[in-house]
């Protein structure tokens, strides 16, 4: 609790129930649109996105949602005015470096808090989203992944109240939850089967060349253990044997 504010049990609960009930994403898309629905039915906002970056290419990825729907959107380099304006202003004091400026991937930022509204139409940037109508934001950080920024922004228009203390406290509890999906998405993507951590274990001992007998003595597992975690993994992975297993997967044990 901080000041006069709770988040309760049932903001918990509601808040991993959104977790649990993701779907596969559309073919491109680069996060769950169903799990971003369902924070913005939590947290209300204007505009809810995940955005992937890659600074040194000046390339963005976003999923977005708002009250037009879900939709997607790429751009690399600059490709228009508010684009040159947001690369220059990137380092910046007003800018969005945030994270990757000081490493803290930890804390929610919360832009009403950094700015009184006065100072920030005095910078450029803060000028230009002012321009368009936005007068709150909050940015939940993520670890990079290979290289790419990754973060969950929210923001609310004028007429809307800031984000309170009880929103960014269910938004630092939901960012480990979302970097996860965000990890798992990738890896769909990238075409990595959908295996449990204990299956991988058993799949990187079958690499090795180790029988069932020495895969259950190093994991401390009985061997009967052992062939029913090879058959679910040949059930998932519609394959027959340990050879055709590990040609499916062996350009992913190192990642899982």
């Amino acid at each position: 609790m901080v000041g006069n504010w709770v988040m309760t049990d049932i903001d918990v609960r509601d808040l991993l129930a959104v977790f649990d009930r993701c779907e596969p994403a559309a073919a491109d898309d680069i996060f769950y649109s169903d799990v971003l629905i369902g924070v913005r039915e939590l947290i209300p906002c204007d505009v809810i996105s995940f955005q992937l970056m890659d600074v040194a290419a000046q390339r963005l990825r976003l999923l977005v949602v708002s009250e037009d729907g879900v939709h997607r959107e790429e751009s690399a380099g600059i490709t228009d005015e508010f684009d040159q304006l947001f690369w220059r202003e990137f380092w910046e004091e007003d800018g969005c470096a945030g994270p990757l400026a000081t490493g803290d991937y930890s804390t929610v930022i919360h832009h009403a808090e950094r700015w009184s509204r006065r100072a920030w139409v005095d910078t450029p940037l803060g000028s230009a989203f002012v321009a368009m109508g936005t007068k709150d934001e909050v940015l939940v950080p993520m670890t990079p992944l290979g290289g790419t920024d990754r973060r969950l922004l929210l923001f609310r228009d004028e007429g809307s109240p800031d984000f309170s203390e009880r929103e960014k406290a269910m938004l630092a509890l939901a960012r480990p939850h979302l970097a996860e999906l965000h990890t798992r998405r990738d890896r769909e993507l990238r075409g990595e089967p959908n295996l449990t951590p204990r299956q991988w274990e058993v799949l990187r001992r079958v690499a090795t060349g180790a029988s069932n007998t020495q895969i259950a003595r190093a994991l401390g597992l009985s061997e009967a253990t052992v062939r029913k975690h090879l058959e679910n993994v040949y059930l998932r992975l519609d394959v027959q044997s340990r050879t055709e297993a590990l040609a499916r997967v062996l350009v992913f044990l190192d990642a899982a």
